[in-house]
């Protein structure tokens, strides 16, 4: 009797222990790591050094005559459309590998260290053509208040850095542009173009608002429409699709996605609506993007050349 009270107290003891090691091997399965934005930026600026020892990244002067001539053709090697629903985790979990920090390298007159101007990217072509905003770029092309540029680049999600090496297409008026990176050969993942996204849809925003690498937002598609832009004397319309998802400064140029993953718009900028002049309180905040349909666009313009 003793022998079998003995006997189903080690097998009641093992099952415990199993299930135990189970759950914690689910638990380690599933947890997810917390971002640590501190050290990425500290790692990408130690990391600039060794970077431009090995390659050259294009010039700022070039940066401003490419954007003012766009002259170079376009081949690329475009992802198929998903048509895969997906939950939310999925569609982060897919687009982080492909979604870039775009990184402005300068020298400051204060310091003799290299600082980082964050934006946001993504990658199109396994090759590594990248999409991010023209005023990104431009950015870079007219640095000033007496800081001295070092050199445009990109970080993957795992840490690796390249330096750009040219911009192959851009649109001032639609605050695009692609750029090509400087690379051994390597392959790189990449999302998927959408035809288009419709009004009253979910979108999901994946950048880097204010240094906070990774952000990720769900919203839906509010309004698609004509934005006059441009200055006082030379105003515009053009392309725009407005999302409630969040974003802020440092997520320009990153994709926004509809729920199959695939992207319908690239973040832009933000307009804030006041009540009145006379009455400033804030009412509306508009998160402006560039439709993918402009995109397209400019894919196609570019492959005639």
């Amino acid at each position: 009797m003793n022998k079998k009270m003995s006997a189903k107290k080690t097998l009641k003891k093992g099952l415990c222990i199993a299930t135990a090691i189970f759950f914690l091997a689910v638990g380690a399965t599933c947890a997810q790591t917390f971002t640590d934005d501190a050290r990425i930026l500290a790692t990408y600026q130690k990391s600039l050094d060794s970077l431009f020892l090995k390659v050259k990244s294009v010039t700022a002067d070039d940066v401003k005559t490419q954007l003012a001539e766009n002259t170079q053709a376009i081949s690329l090697n475009l992802l198929k459309t998903d048509k895969r629903e997906k939950t939310g985790n999925e569609i982060y979990e897919l687009a982080k590998p492909a979604t870039v920090t775009v990184g402005i390298a300068y020298l400051c007159p204060r310091c003799s260290n290299s600082h980082i101007s964050e934006s946001s990217g993504y990658v199109i072509d396994p090759s590594g053509i990248v999409v991010t905003n023209y005023h990104v770029a431009a950015m870079y092309a007219n640095i000033g208040d007496g800081n001295k540029p070092l050199g445009l680049t990109v970080r993957m999600a795992n840490g690796k850095i390249y330096a750009v090496k040219s911009i192959l297409a851009c649109s001032k008026t639609n605050d695009l542009a692609i750029v090509k990176l400087v690379t051994d050969g390597e392959k790189f993942p990449v999302l998927p173009l959408a035809e288009a996204g419709k009004v009253g849809d979910d979108v999901y925003v994946l950048g880097h608002p204010k240094g906070m690498h990774y952000f990720f937002s769900k919203g839906i598609v509010t309004n698609k429409y004509m934005e006059e832009a441009g200055e006082i004397n030379k105003k515009f319309f053009r392309e725009m699709m407005a999302i409630s998802a969040d974003y802020a400064t440092g997520s320009s140029g990153g994709p926004v996605m509809d729920r199959y993953g695939n992207v319908v718009g690239t973040v832009s900028n933000t307009k804030m609506f006041t009540h009145s002049e006379m009455n400033p309180s804030v009412q509306m905040v508009v998160k402006n993007t560039v439709p993918v349909e402009s995109l397209w666009k400019l894919i196609q313009s570019g492959s005639k050349h």
